[in-house]
């Protein structure tokens, strides 16, 4: 059964899940709600009941239950609305005294009149309803009413989902994605030499006898190739010497078995890792900023496969290691002699530079006289295993978890568990991890390679360069001064959406310019106008403290503009819209080899949202960097000085501290993915990935009418997690297993960093992910419910979720996939829902969700 299954295959994210939770404030317990949200919350009751009572009336049955229930709403409703009408005219009062602009004044009226002639025509239905005799036809009024109730917002909408597309999933390999082997092939796909010779002069270096070489985009910056002060700097370092630049970048950056350029160089050589092109990148920036041109080289390879299997991470079985490099997107296939795999052909990209080559082999740079093919990429490694951890601790996953499983109840014919006890396991663990760690202490100088494992780099060093590459040439098909577009993966950011779902204004960038750099979505007031009207809702005089400020400010009062910002610089703004209304925003992956996949939103007006856009690595520097600029905010913020204090700006407040936040998240999430594969004889690498992470405000909607804004939560929501995995030949059912263990390694992760961030180690709060969700559920003595198309009938009538959940959990079963969900709602300060799971249980991908639709975490 796949409810055991969830708990077998994802060990160490369960023993986290159960753990013990942060302590929990109680402040969310008996919230005073305002009279807007009481009426919210009765409207959408209301609509539930009217839902209910139309289906039961086309199957001929009695309403008289559902009537009553209306009738009650409705006196509800009739009281509620009264205190509304009451804050409106407070508004009103309010806004008078304090001189706010005429259009400010007619935006007020005309929501009140919105909102009246909305209210005034539920409740004549509603009463139409109630008083109708029992052989009275009700069947129109009802009709009416719950179709009015359906197409007004009451509540923020569901996120988008697709249950055919996954945001947690393996990228597959493309079977036709094969190497081209001739040049027609590349001139066909339009893979053309760039650029056509072009001579210009350059100082320092004779480049006269080499043609092509005084072409000044050889030494030019590109979208790729940075020539950034860290890049200038390690070219000094190295004495912008071409043979300490070549070894230097060959014995210090890792090759990742990927395909598109997704890294400039500045990311590279902060990362310390790349694929082909990453590393081409950044091998070329090096040479250029030392005065040595130098370009790329497209073309095919044929590599021995005892070297690919070594070089694509340590591979028992060649063709697994071929799938995994495949799966990544390079264009691979085997050649066979003798009925077996001796070479693999693959697409691949290196560098050629202007070298003096003859006689020193670039020793003596004096004039150049030779293109010379270099390739930082290609290398060997030794593998290192690390400790038996199971030996030393003695400490085995499935015994441990068949003890956890005694603790409970488990009913697999109807698939729920119960009632699982963890103190056992977490007893068990600390134990476990008390032995190794005085197994550790006994050895002589270890390092981390030797605890957990890893490879380490052959290295090559020599006084001169190689002569030529490592490995057969089976054709070179094109040579590039900068990468063309059909070899880079791009995203595609949007605002606004026509009613086709388009978005109404995008704009894209290569992936390599936005990867790890600080991405904000912010709005800020459209005019004067609403300017003044926020600050004429703030308190008279002074604040000084942060209860003095209102706990809601009526949204629709306020225009706002959506901005979005790279490193604070504009690049994208949307028209004017209302506070608390939402914003369609999407972005759009474009892979070369995997097509175009988009990813809408909804991000309501007042939210602050960093958005990751990751691939390949994170850069340790890059993190460094964020962590310097909140400290230096921390160090403005306590001077008091009103000067500095001044010229803090929100993309120093938050947008450090947002990016901050899902560097930390990819970046742990890179590290321990590779622990749990590597633990398992497998492999696993994180490819472009993108989601937000910020401040999202609560809207208390009201006919459509974003009626009041309250202090929300942090949420991050994870759209694309997408990596490249391979079990190396254990089969698919452990393939899938190890996909749903990262998944549930993500999800865990989705509260575990805002946790970091914004909980104190004797502080209250807590963050919630399905991981957390499902974890409070069972330690409140709730099923847990592992939902199969097969079982769906006799299992959903025990789910107890609100109906957004509902739909999308249908809606998941309906196209094969699977569900783990909690029984009933649980909460946290700020938040009430549900964590639950939609899986594929053929691939282990998946959507680890909490109510609302994130892909992520509260």
């Amino acid at each position: 059964m796949l409810i055991i299954a969830l708990i077998l295959l994802t060990s160490e994210p369960l023993a986290a899940a159960l753990s013990e939770p942060p302590q929990t404030s109680e402040e969310h317990v008996g919230t005073t709600h305002s009279a807007g949200e009481l009426l919210s919350g009765k409207l959408r009751e209301a609509r539930g009941v009217l839902g209910a009572a139309d289906a039961r009336l086309r199957r001929g049955e009695s309403i008289a239950e559902e009537r009553r229930e209306l009738a009650a709403l409705r006196k509800h409703a009739t009281e509620l609305n009264t205190h509304v009408m009451a804050d409106f005219a407070a508004i009103d009062d309010m806004l008078r005294e304090r001189g706010v602009s005429a259009r400010i004044l007619d935006r007020h009226q005309e929501a009140v009149s919105l909102y009246q002639q909305e209210m005034q025509a539920v409740l004549e239905d509603l009463a139409i309803i109630e008083a109708a005799g029992d052989d009275e036809p009700v069947a129109l009024p009802i009709e009416r009413v719950h179709q009015r109730l359906s197409e007004r917002q009451l509540q923020a909408s569901q996120q988008p989902f697709d249950p055919n597309e996954l945001p947690h999933e393996a990228q597959q390999p493309r079977q036709d994605n094969l190497p081209r082997i001739d040049r027609e092939s590349f001139i066909g796909a339009g893979l053309l030499d760039t650029p056509l010779m072009h001579l210009a002069a350059l100082d320092g270096f004779i480049l006269d006898g080499l043609p092509g070489a005084e072409d000044p985009r050889y030494l030019a910056e590109t979208d790729e190739v940075r020539l950034s002060a860290a890049i200038r700097a390690r070219a000094a370092e190295l004495a912008h010497d071409p043979v300490a630049v070549y070894h230097w970048v060959r014995n210090h950056i890792e090759w990742v078995p990927t395909w598109g350029a997704v890294q400039n160089a500045d990311l590279t050589l902060s990362a310390r890792r790349g694929n082909a092109m990453d590393v081409a990148s950044l091998l070329l920036a090096l040479l250029r900023a030392s005065g040595v041109p130098a370009r790329y080289v497209h073309g095919t390879i044929e590599v021995p496969a005892e070297a690919f299997r070594n070089w694509a991470g340590g591979f028992e079985r060649i063709e697994e290691a071929m799938n995994y490099a495949a799966s990544g997107g390079i264009p691979v296939t085997g050649l066979i002699q003798g009925g077996r795999i001796t070479h693999v052909r693959m697409e691949h990209v290196w560098v050629e530079a202007a070298i003096d080559f003859l006689p020193s082999r670039g020793a003596v740079m004096r004039e150049a006289d030779t293109w010379l093919p270099l390739d930082a990429s290609y290398k060997q490694y030794e593998f290192v295993p690390g400790l038996d951890v199971s030996l030393i601790t003695g400490l085995e996953g499935d015994g441990l978890l068949l003890d956890l499983l005694a603790t409970g109840t488990v009913n697999e014919a109807e698939g729920w568990i119960q009632g699982l006890d963890a103190a056992g396991v977490l007893a068990a663990q600390r134990e476990a991890e008390e032995r190794l760690a005085a197994h550790v202490e006994q050895l002589e100088a270890p390092t981390a390679a030797d605890v957990i494992g890893g490879s380490k780099v052959v290295l090559r060093e020599a006084q001169v360069l190689p002569s030529g590459l490592p490995y057969q040439r089976a054709i070179e098909g094109a040579r590039y001064a900068a990468l063309p577009t059909a070899l880079q993966p791009r995203i595609t950011l949007g605002l606004g959406a026509d009613i086709l779902g388009q978005p109404l204004h995008q704009v894209a960038f290569p992936w390599a310019s936005l990867n790890n750099r600080k991405v904000t979505l912010s709005f800020r007031p459209a005019t004067e106008d609403d300017q003044a009207a926020l600050e004429a809702l703030l308190p008279e005089g002074d604040i000084e403290d942060p209860s003095q400020l209102p706990s809601s400010i009526p949204a629709y009062l306020i225009n706002v503009i959506p901005e979005l910002k790279v490193d604070g610089e504009t690049v994208l703004v949307a028209p004017p819209m209302p506070l608390g209304e939402e914003l369609a925003v999407s972005y759009s992956v474009t892979d070369p080899v995997h097509g175009t996949r988009h990813y809408p939103n909804k991000v309501v007006a007042g939210s602050y949202l960093a958005l990751g856009v990751i691939g390949g690595g994170v850069a340790a520097g890059g993190i460094e960097t964020a962590e310097d600029r909140l400290r230096e905010t921390v160090r403005i913020l306590s001077t008091g000085d009103q000067g500095l204090l001044g010229s803090l700006t929100r993309e120093d407040l938050l947008g450090d501290l947002f990016h901050a936040g899902l560097l930390s998240y990819f970046g742990q999430y890179q590290a321990l993915g590779t622990l749990k594969a590597r633990s398992q004889d497998s492999h696993f690498q994180l490819t472009t990935s993108a989601g937000t992470f910020g401040y999202v405000p609560t809207v208390t909607y009201l006919f459509g009418i974003p009626r009041s804004i309250t202090a929300g939560g942090v949420v991050m929501d994870l759209d694309r997690v997408a990596h490249i995995a391979s079990t190396d030949g254990q089969g698919q059912e452990v393939s899938a297993a190890l996909n749903f263990q990262l998944g549930a390694l993500a999800s865990g992760l989705e509260h575990a960093v805002p946790e970091q961030m914004f909980i104190a180690e004797d502080g209250t709060g807590e963050g919630v992910s399905a991981v957390r969700a499902l974890q409070k559920a069972v330690a409140m003595g709730q099923r847990v419910y592992h939902i199969t198309p097969a079982n769906q009938a006799d299992a959903l009538p025990h789910i107890r979720q609100n109906v957004l959940t509902m739909n999308e959990i249908r809606a998941s079963l309906a196209v094969g996939r699977e569900v783990i969900v909690h029984t009933d709602p649980i909460s946290v300060p700020g938040w009430q829902g549900a964590g639950y799971i939609i899986f594929d249980p053929q691939t282990g991908a998946g959507a680890w969700k909490i109510a609302g639709g994130a892909n992520g975490g509260f």
